[in-house]
């Protein structure tokens, strides 16, 4: 052993540039520690949420809802598990078993994505891919629920997921053929469109629901005068979780950095898998606790807005009398009330057609 601690130069892997070494660590990292820190949040949320489905099961309450959302994050909890796995053996075989492989691991891992272990791997990553965006679908129906263009919108939506859907098969089938990989030349062209596509879905449909959250949300404090009540259905927190921006905004870091072909995807390409888990689980556990927005949130909003609206007309009133009672210029406290009034039972109006 010709090296040393001051002198390590000789222990260098032989025949790869600086680069090449960093972007073997980088993969170490996103492989191992960076998938399995993403899986622990996802095996977190999925006890959680079984909980909180068992026990409304137990209640008699949504039993079939309880039901198909168990058995939907069961089936993406299996997929993200066994991506995690094959992450964790690729590494091994990578950077243990098969460590002189001529160029490195990311070379062996481009020269291994064919092997069936990979190829389940990949089919797991986007099947959870193809089940985040469906329940996308359905979200943005029940935020839309008797809205007057909700036909529109949803079928707008829901042939955008097709196309999503047909794109991902079709870069699936190129990726796992014989020696091809996501970043083969031929492979790249048909992955880069289908992200392209999903990313822009998965955009569209974060507007979509932020739009409609931020409206629902400026008629109703126009009306009450209060962000309080009604905030776990119109707060940040809601139009973050509702509308899954947090797989939007990992999905467009990792496209902006792939198109790059920077080294850097590797983490945000490893932890995506999981990130498409844990959107939708933080959605369904709000659905299973009774925090998310349901199809009769808009009328229980509009109602207490009505609600607050005519305690503030009530107190107005009592004020003019007062007013009235004590001080002169009646008709000009008159004509100020009127116009207050006529000024909440617009905003009422708003609420009800948001």
């Amino acid at each position: 052993m010709s090296g040393t601690l001051d002198n390590s130069t000789s222990w260098k892997p032989v025949g790869e540039t600086p680069e090449e070494i960093f972007h073997d660590g980088v993969k170490l990292i996103a492989g191992t520690t960076t998938n399995d820190v993403a899986y622990g949040v996802v095996l977190t949320l999925y006890f959680m949420c079984m909980n909180v489905l068992i026990e409304k099961y137990r209640e008699g309450t949504h039993r079939k809802r309880s039901l198909i959302s168990g058995a939907y994050i069961t089936v993406m909890f299996a997929a993200g598990t066994f991506y995690c796995a094959v992450n964790a053996r690729e590494s091994q075989l990578a950077y243990v078993d098969d460590r002189n492989f001529p160029g490195g691991p990311v070379p062996y891992d481009h020269y291994t994505f064919s092997t069936p272990f990979n190829v389940a791997g990949v089919v797991s990553f986007f099947l959870t891919a193809w089940m985040n965006d469906a329940l996308l679908i359905w979200r943005l129906s029940v935020l839309y629920s008797g809205h007057r263009f909700s036909v529109l919108i949803i079928g707008f939506a829901l042939i955008t997921y097709l196309g999503t859907f047909a794109m991902g098969m079709v870069a699936l089938i190129e990726t796992v053929l014989p020696d091809r990989s996501f970043w083969s030349a031929i492979s790249v062209k048909f992955v880069m469109a289908y992200y392209a596509l999903t990313v822009a879905y998965t955009v569209l449909i974060t507007a979509l629901m932020v739009l409609r959250i931020l409206l629902a949300r400026h008629a109703f404090i126009k009306v009450t005068g209060s962000k309080g009540h009604g905030a776990q259905y119109l707060s940040i927190a809601t139009m973050i979780i509702e509308s899954s921006a947090l797989y939007s905004v990992w999905g467009l870091i990792f496209l902006g950095l792939y198109i790059a072909n920077n080294p850097i995807q590797d983490v945000f390409l490893a932890t995506l898998s999981e990130v498409q888990i844990i959107a939708p689980m933080l959605i369904i556990y709000r659905v299973s606790t009774g925090k998310a927005w349901n199809s009769d949130t808009t009328n229980m909003l509009t109602k207490s807005g009505q609600h607050k609206a005519q305690e503030k007309s009530h107190m107005t009133a009592i004020v003019f009398r007062h007013t009235n009672q004590e001080a002169s210029g009646t008709e000009s406290t008159f004509g100020d009330v009127t116009v207050q009034n006529s000024k909440m039972r617009n905003a009422v109006n708003d609420v009800e057609t948001v």
